[in-house]
This record gives structure tokens, sequence and C-alpha cells, in this order.
């Protein structure tokens, strides 16, 4: 952890600030733990701050027990909370572990995210929030841009996305809870959520608790699945997913990643290849709604995780055009666009309070 970052966190109970105990430190601190006055702490293993309550925090008992009895903390008891976070903790930190590194992919993948944006140099000089990092991909990329960013995530991807962030000086990386964020607040210039709310189970409730640590006027780019008219195509594809969950969320991950590459695969010849040959004849085609026709710019490994992603979840949301705008209804300047699911950036104005 570099101790910058204490510029930037507070308790997500009390929202005071905390006091710094270091066990072992070379250029960053690779172990200690911020203690706050309520009488809460939060260990930092392997150079992340681990802050999560609940059900969440317990879990790092029982991943990291060497830690905690090497520094003698003993373990306490907090309220359980609801096992949906944990599965998804669960499921994503095996799935960025799992990703390998492709700079091609991740920047392809980066200047599509952000393309509401216009002008990436918008982000030039400000301080950024990456909510639900992943794997770190977004972050390497926005750090060319942004001054500083402090990026976090529920799951353990977050070692991942350590590990690919080293060379940048100004990204700090953290464990956190959406529902529970340890940030201060008007503390970003700029946030971005790039596939993640509407994995919550609630996912407005996350958004809104992301723009309370805006600055006035600065700008939130977020991307969530949309939804398809009962006339689509597309629409029972998502329904048969849907069913298919039932018994995916299930199944073993090690197993489930296995099975991602014969559905990905077969996916691809079905959807992905004839959409390449056909759109090139035709515009209608190449305009259309066609399913996966987002994967014709990417390698079959990028479906392949997406299939794992797709399928690992507790539960997903999807999103008319005018049900996602309405997130952004009293935000200024707000532009979307779509392609595999809404992309939509707005500034925030307090003088227009989210209701």
């Amino acid at each position: 952890m570099k101790q910058r970052l204490l510029d930037f966190i507070v308790c997500p109970i009390c929202k005071k600030e905390f006091s710094l105990k270091v066990f072992k430190q070379d250029s960053e601190i690779e172990e200690g733990v911020l203690y706050c006055s309520c009488g809460q702490f939060f260990p930092i293993i392997k150079y992340i701050p681990r802050i999560l309550v609940g059900d969440l925090r317990r879990s790092l008992y029982s991943r990291f027990p060497e830690f905690f009895k090497k520094y003698n903390l003993a373990k306490q008891e907090f309220e359980k909370d609801k096992l949906q976070r944990r599965d998804t903790l669960e499921s994503f930190g095996y799935q960025w572990n799992k990703y390998a590194t492709d700079l091609k992919e991740w920047e392809k993948s980066f200047k599509f995210y952000f393309e509401p944006l216009g002008d990436f140099n918008l982000m030039r000089e400000k301080i950024g929030l990456d909510a639900g990092c992943g794997n770190g991909r977004h972050s390497y990329y926005a750090a060319n841009y942004l001054k500083e960013i402090v990026a976090f995530d529920l799951s353990d991807s977050v070692d991942v996305a350590f590990e690919t962030n080293k060379k940048h000086d100004n990204v700090y990386i953290l464990q956190a809870d959406i529902y529970n964020l340890p940030f201060k607040e008007n503390m970003f210039d700029f946030i971005f959520s790039i596939g993640v709310l509407h994995y919550l189970p609630l996912p407005e409730k996350g958004f809104k608790r992301l723009l309370g640590l805006l600055k006035n006027g600065s700008g939130i780019l977020v991307y969530v699945y949309h939804s398809f008219p009962k006339t689509s195509f597309n629409y029972y594809l998502v329904k048969l997913t849907d069913f298919l969950r039932r018994f995916t969320t299930k199944t073993p991950y090690k197993i489930l990643y296995v099975l991602s590459y014969p559905i990905a695969i077969i996916s691809f010849i079905v959807f992905v290849i004839p959409y390449i040959i056909l759109s090139r004849f035709s515009k209608r085609i190449a305009n259309s709604n066609w399913p996966l026709k987002l994967y014709s710019k990417h390698k079959i490994k990028v479906l392949i995780n997406d299939t794992f992603d797709r399928f690992s979840p507790p539960l997903e949301h999807r999103y008319s055009k005018e049900e996602i705008l309405a997130w952004y209804k009293d935000l200024k300047n707000v532009k979307i666009l779509g392609q595999g699911g809404w992309r939509i950036f707005g500034i925030y104005d307090k003088d227009m309070p989210y209701s």
C-alpha cells in the first residue's frame, strides 16, 4: 500500500480517518493494519488494504490465517451479510486470476468502454476512482491520463490488479465493498465502473453511493447490460442464459471455467463467424443487434472469459435505455452509446441533487 492512499480512505463504519501500523515494508507497505478510533481494524495483506465488513471480512480470516496468527490479531465476529455478494466475490476472484494479460485486447476494451467521453484528455490531471476494477486492465490505461487512480474491487482480483499496475506510481489498489465504501466524500473528479453495477443485488443503490464521492461538476462513466424487446432473438437468448445460470452458479468454478471453452467456441462458430462474413456484404446486418457481434472485433479468448463471466455470478440485471437514463436524470451533458450494453457518461451537478 502506498501511504498516499491514506488521504483518500476512511473507516466505512464511522467515516473517521485511520491510524496506520506497519509490520512489513519495502517500497510500499506489504503488511500492516488500519485502525479506527471506533474500534474497527482492517488488515493490509500482500500490499493491499482489505477494507471489508461483515461476512465479507470474515472471509479474510479463512483466506489469510497465517497473517492473523503471525501478528496475534484476534478474530472478531460481525453481523452476517448477504451471501450473494460473497458468491460474487468468489466468482470474480477466480475469473480474474485465470484471465491472462493481453495488452492489445485491454487497449481495445478501454477505448470501447470510454468512447462516451469523446476526448480522453478530459481525464487529464484528474483524480479517478475505478469502482470494480477486476484485474485492473482499465486502470492500466486510464493511468496514462489521470493524475491518480484509486481502484477497488470486492473480489480477490485486487491481487491481480496490483500486479497489473505495478509500473504505475499513480494507481492505488484496495479491496472494498461498494455498499460500504471507505472513501471521503467529494474526493474524486472522475469515476468509472465498467461491467460491475449490473451484478449487484441493488445496482442503483450502488450508483448513488458512487455519486456521493464525486466533486461538483465531475463525471461518472458506467457500463451495464442492456435488455432486449420480446420481439428480439436476443431476448430469448438471455432467457436461456438465465435458465442455465440456475445450474451453472452451483457448478464448481474449475469445472465451469473448462465448460466455458466449448460453449464459447460453439457460440463463436454459430454467431460470430456468420456475422463477420455477412456484415461485409450487408449494411443492414452490420448495423443490426446480431447476437455476440461485439466479439467480431476480439480474440475468441475474450468470449471464453465473458462466458464464464455470464454464467458464474449469482445474478445479473439488464436495463432498457429509458431505465438507465433515469439514473442520469439529474446529471448534465449525458451521452449514451449502445452495442453489447449501455455505455453512459454524465456530469454530476450538486445543484441538481440526485433523488
